[in-house]
C-alpha cells in the first residue's frame, strides 16, 4: 500500500466545465448594460446626472469560481444565449448590446502582479495603467515594452490607454473591452506604495482610490470591468459607494446543487483523451452519477475549487489502479480518509487553523451558525468596524445564498479532519466540528433552522458526560427509577450524530432522486442498528416522525438498558403545549417502541419520552403542580385518553426545570425571534444572543 503522500495526488487530469452560472452571467450582464446605456451620464454629458457607475464584483474565497469566472463570462454569454439570456434580449437595445458582447475581448489583469512602476512608482494610477499594457502585451505572446516607452505614449490618461491596449489587442474602436481585475484584496497590503488619499479621518482606503480609477477608465466607449478578489467585500462595497461614488454589486457565484455537479460530471472531459467524460472514468455500472454527486457534494460542499481537486484526485486515484469505483459507499470511504482530506483542503483551510485569540469566538459562533442554520442578512454585524458577510470570509468559510440578501455559513466537510484533529482547538470546537461533519449534507441545503433542537442536544452531550454534580441528572434520578440506575456521566463528549429519521412513508423525493426512509414500525431495526450507547442523535429530518433528538444509555452492570427521546416543543406564537400535543409525541414514539421493539424484547429495555417545552398550557401547568413530573407504565394522562404503555416512562419537564437547560434569557432571545418568522435570521435572534448560547457551552467544559 502507497502512502497518503503517494495515493492522492492532485495532478489536474481533466478539463472542467463551468455550470450553474446562468444567473450570475445575466447579473453581470444587465450591470454592463447599464454602464453602456448610461455612459454619458457617466461623463456628465447629459442633465442627467442620477446615475452611478455599478460594477460586478465578487468578494469571494479561494476556490469560489471568481477567477474561472471571469475567464469564462463571455463564452458563457453565447452558451446562454438562447436560455437563461433571451429575455434580456427581447428589447431591441439589448439585443443589439449582446450582439457587440459576443465579439468583446476579454483582458484578464492580475493584481498580484501590481507594484509600484517607474517613472511615477507612487501612483497608484500609473501602476495599474502599465499593468493592463502588460497584460494585453503577454495576451498576444508579446513581450511588454519598457515603462518608460509606455508612460511617453499613454502617461495617465484613460483615453490614451485605451487606445494603446486596443492595437496591442488589434480591436477596432468600437469593439467592447472587457477588463476582468483579479485579486482586488491584494490592495490591502500593495497599498502601503502607494500615494492615496486621505480621508477627513486620517484613514487611507485604497480601494477608493482604485475604484476611482475605475470609475475615470469607464468613461471612455465600449470600455467595461468585471473586478473579484480575495477582501472585504461590504466593507469595500459601502466606502466606494459613498466616496468613490461607485456602487458594487455582488456576483453571487454560489456553491454547486447536487444536479449542477452531476452536470458538471457529465460534461467535463478528461484533458488528453477529450472524447472520455469523468463520470465514466469514476463510475462502473453499478455505482451512478447521480450517486457520485451526491458524495462530492457530502464532502465538498459544492464549493467549485474544493471540487475540481477533489474530482481530480479521485481520477487519478482510479487510473492509478485501473479499476472504477463500484458504489457510493466505496468512494465516500475513499473522500474520509485522512490522507484524502489533508491533501485536498491543504490550499484552503490555512485562514482557519492559524487563528488568533481574538477570532476564536467568530470561529465558534460560526460554526453553530453552520450547524444550527441560522440565516444572516447582508448587512447584519459583528460590530462597529466588522460585518458577518466580511467575517465568513476572513474566516475561510463559504457563503451559501438564500436571495439576494440572506446567506448561510457553509464549511465544507472535507476542512473538518484536519482541524478537529489539532490540539489548538477547544473542546466546544471540536463538538461542533465533529458535528457538521456527521450531519447529512442534504440537512443544510434544504432543512430550516433548527437552533432550538440544536441547542438542547449539545447542553445534553455536556450534561450526560460532565463529572461534577449536575441538577438535570439529579432532576430525572429523583423522577425516574430506572434513570437513577444508568451509568453516568457517560464517556467523553462526543459530537451529534445523525440518524435516519422516521417517517409515515418508505421513500421521499429529493432533489429528484429517491431516499429510504423508515416506516413508523421500524422502531426495532432503529433502536438495534442505528443508536450506539454514549452518543446523543438528532433525526435528519426536522419534522419526521422520531422525537428531536434520541439517545441511549446503560447500568453500569449492563443489567438494564435504556432508550431515551426527547421532544421539543417550542411554541412562539401560539397557545402552550396542551396534552393532545404531548399525547401525540408519546403516540409516535412510546407506543411504536414498545409494540414494535419493547413487547418482543428481553426485561432489560426500558423507554422514555422527555417533554421539553418552552410555555406548556393552563392545563398541563396546573396537573403538574408547577413542577417537573414522570408518568410511568400503566398511568393515565391527558383527561385519560392515553396509557402509558409497559416498560415506558414519560417526562414532562415544567417551565422552571427547562432552564436547566436552556437558560431563561435564551429561551426568551428565542421566542422573540420566532414570533417574527419560521424561520428567523441572524438579526431576529441577535449577535447577543447567539454569544449567550456559545458561553453557556463553554461554562460545562
Amino acid at each position: 500500500m502507497t502512502s497518503s503522500g503517494e495515493k492522492w495526488v492532485t495532478d489536474d487530469t481533466f478539463k472542467p466545465i463551468v455550470v450553474d452560472r446562468e444567473s450570475d452571467v445575466l447579473f453581470v450582464t444587465r450591470n454592463l448594460f447599464q454602464l453602456h446605456k448610461k455612459r454619458r451620464q457617466l461623463r456628465a454629458e447629459t442633465t442627467d446626472l442620477n446615475y452611478r457607475l455599478t460594477v460586478p464584483f465578487a468578494p469571494h474565497l479561494f476556490g469560489s469560481g471568481k477567477t474561472t469566472f471571469c475567464l469564462s463570462y463571455l463564452e458563457l454569454v453565447q452558451r446562454f444565449r438562447e436560455t437563461s439570456l433571451s429575455s434580456f434580449a427581447s428589447d431591441p437595445s439589448r439585443k443589439e448590446f449582446l450582439d457587440k458582447l459576443r465579439e468583446a475581448v476579454l483582458l484578464y489583469v492580475d493584481l498580484t502582479e501590481l507594484k509600484p512602476t517607474e517613472p511615477k512608482e507612487k501612483s497608484l494610477e500609473w501602476a495599474l495603467y502599465y499593468l493592463m499594457v502588460e497584460a494585453a502585451y503577454l495576451s498576444v505572446g508579446e513581450e511588454p515594452k519598457d515603462e518608460e516607452d509606455v508612460y511617453k505614449e499613454c502617461r495617465t490618461h484613460s483615453y490614451k490607454l485605451v487606445k494603446k491596449i486596443r492595437t496591442i489587442l488589434n480591436m477596432r474602436s468600437d469593439q467592447f473591452l472587457l477588463v476582468a481585475f483579479d485579486e482586488v484584496g491584494v490592495l490591502d497590503t500593495r497599498g502601503q506604495y502607494f500615494d492615496l488619499e486621505v480621508n477627513d479621518e486620517g484613514r487611507v482606503r485604497p480601494y477608493n482610490d482604485f475604484f476611482g480609477i475605475v470609475r475615470g477608465l469607464c468613461k471612455q466607449d465600449n470600455v467595461f470591468f468585471i473586478v473579484v478578489g480575495k477582501s472585504k467585500g461590504l466593507s469595500i462595497k459601502n466606502y466606494t459607494a459613498s466616496v468613490s461614488k461607485v456602487l458594487l454589486h455582488f456576483i453571487s457565484l454560489s456553491p454547486l446543487n447536487w444536479s449542477s455537479i452531476v452536470e458538471f460530471l457529465e460534461k467535463s472531459h478528461l484533458e488528453e483523451q477529450t472524447q472520455i467524460r469523468v463520470c465514466d472514468i469514476l463510475c462502473s455500472p453499478s455505482f451512478s452519477v447521480n450517486e457520485l454527486a451526491e458524495a462530492l457534494l457530502e464532502c465538498t460542499g459544492g464549493v467549485p475549487g474544493l471540487l475540481t481537486r477533489a474530482v481530480n484526485m479521485l481520477l487519478n486515484y482510479v487510473q492509478t489502479r485501473g479499476q472504477s469505483f463500484g458504489s457510493k459507499d466505496e468512494c465516500l470511504s475513499c473522500m474520509k480518509e485522512d490522507g484524502f482530506r489533508t491533501v485536498c483542503s491543504q490550499p484552503f483551510v490555512t485562514r482557519i487553523s492559524t487563528l488568533d485569540e481574538s477570532r476564536r469566538s467568530v470561529l465558534d459562533m460560526l460554526l453553530m451558525m453552520a450547524l444550527y442554520r441560522i440565516p444572516f442578512n447582508v448587512n447584519d454585524r459583528l460590530n462597529s468596524e466588522s460585518y458577518l458577510f466580511d467575517a465568513v470570509t476572513e474566516m475561510g468559510f463559504y457563503r451559501y445564498p438564500i436571495d439576494d440578501n440572506t446567506f448561510q455559513v457553509l464549511f465544507p466537510k472535507v476542512f473538518i479532519r484536519n482541524l478537529n484533529n489539532a490540539s489548538s482547538f477547544s473542546l466546544l470546537e471540536k463538538i461542533l466540528l465533529g458535528s457538521l461533519n456527521m450531519e447529512p449534507v442534504d440537512c443544510f441545503f434544504l432543512s430550516k433552522c433548527r437552533v432550538f433542537e440544536g441547542i438542547v442536544a449539545i447542553r445534553l452531550v455536556l450534561i450526560l458526560s460532565s463529572k461534577g454534580r449536575n441538577e438535570f441528572r439529579e432532576l430525572l434520578g429523583r423522577l425516574s427509577a430506572i434513570w437513577k440506575e444508568m451509568k453516568l456521566p457517560i464517556n467523553e463528549p462526543s459530537p451529534l450524530h445523525y440518524m435516519m429519521s422516521v417517517s409515515r412513508g418508505e421513500t421521499r423525493s429529493e432533489s429528484n432522486k429517491e431516499r429510504k426512509t423508515y416506516g413508523s414500525n421500524e422502531w426495532n431495526e432503529i433502536i438495534h442498528e442505528a443508536l450506539c450507547f454514549d452518543k446523543v442523535y438528532i433525526p435528519v429530518e426536522a419534522n419526521s416522525y422520531s422525537p428531536d433528538i434520541m439517545f441511549k444509555l446503560h447500568s453500569p452492570d449492563d443489567s438494564n438498558v435504556l432508550m431515551v427521546g426527547v421532544a421539543c416543543k417550542g411554541r412562539w406564537k401560539s397557545e402552550g403545549i396542551d396534552w393532545s400535543d404531548i399525547i401525540e409525541e408519546a403516540k409516535k414514539f412510546l407506543d411504536p417502541v414498545f409494540n414494535e421493539f419493547l413487547s418482543q424484547a428481553l426485561e432489560c429495555y426500558h423507554c422514555m419520552l422527555i417533554i421539553v417545552g418552552t410555555k406548556l398550557a393552563l392545563n398541563v401547568t396546573s396537573e403538574l403542580g408547577n413542577q417537573s413530573r414522570c408518568y410511568t407504565s400503566g398511568m393515565l394522562i391527558g383527561g385519560n385518553s392515553f396509557k402509558i404503555p409497559p416498560k415506558c416512562e414519560l417526562v414532562i419537564l415544567c417551565e422552571r426545570d427547562v432552564e436547566m437547560l436552556i437558560d431563561r434569557e435564551i429561551l426568551n432571545g428565542l421566542e422573540r425571534a420566532f414570533s417574527t418568522s419560521d424561520r428567523p435570521v441572524l438579526k431576529n435572534f441577535g449577535l447577543g444572543l447567539v454569544q449567550r448560547v456559545r458561553h453557556s457551552f463553554l461554562s460545562w467544559q
